[in-house]
């Protein structure tokens, strides 16, 4: 088959899409086995003191809804329990009851 003009760089910008698809899933990818999915902590979690990649494991409670409960503890200090998750935005009387047997 012969190649008209234009098409000089066509294999390569094929490779190209495809080596930066594969880099995008392949990273997306690693995210999410990273984030233990379904796997809820063994202990009850301690709300004060934990991080927010720890807090993620909590149902319902994803990247930005951990850094708002981190960034929250950070100003207003120590929420005592499950009820004091309450005054982060983001977290309702539904989500308090989902978490309380789950963190401490």
């Amino acid at each position: 088959m012969r190649r008209s003009r234009g098409d000089e760089g066509r294999p390569a910008a094929v490779a190209c899409t495809a080596l930066a698809a594969l880099a995008i899933g392949g990273w997306m990818g690693w995210r999410e086995a990273t984030r233990p999915r379904g796997a809820l902590p063994t202990t009850r979690l301690d709300v004060d003191t934990a991080r927010p990649a720890e807090l993620e494991v909590l149902p319902g409670v994803g990247p930005s809804l951990a850094a708002a409960i981190a960034a929250d503890r950070r100003a207003h200090g120590p929420f005592g329990g499950a009820a004091g998750l309450d005054r982060v935005k983001g977290i309702g009387p539904a989500l308090v009851r989902k978490l309380a047997p789950h963190v401490r």
